[in-house]
């Protein structure tokens, strides 16, 4: 398999439980920016099973204590892409976990326009 999402070493995990594995993002957009990504390989979101949701759950908020003790962000932006259309380039299920800081420059649509930045 061609995925390099696949091929992530768990000596790279951040953290990790039974269906899901944090790793550092390697193109931050801000500190701390991570991806969570499934262990099973899945194209997207709506590929993940009900056990696979209930982990995915857990392991974001097991990030976010990590995060707020590491950085002590004001907030976070959580993106994922679901199909081509929708800017998906990488069809291996993935969060982008995004920690806010107060004081830097914030779009005035959140989100909206933030993502035109980075796409």
């Amino acid at each position: 398999m061609h995925c390099a999402f696949c091929r992530i070493p768990p000596d790279k995990h951040l953290v990790e439980n039974e269906h899901f594995f944090a790793i550092r993002d390697i193109h931050p957009v801000t500190r701390g920016h991570c991806l969570v990504v499934a262990k099973r390989h899945v194209k997207d979101f709506f590929e993940l099973d009900p056990d696979e949701m209930q982990a995915f759950h857990a392991i974001c908020v097991e990030l976010r204590d990590i995060l707020d003790r590491e950085y002590r962000p004001a907030a976070y932006n959580l993106g994922m892409n679901c199909g081509s259309e929708a800017g998906q380039s990488v069809f291996h299920f993935h969060l982008h976990f995004i920690p806010r800081f107060a004081g830097e420059r914030r779009p005035l649509q959140g989100l909206r326009e933030y993502i035109k930045e980075i796409l």
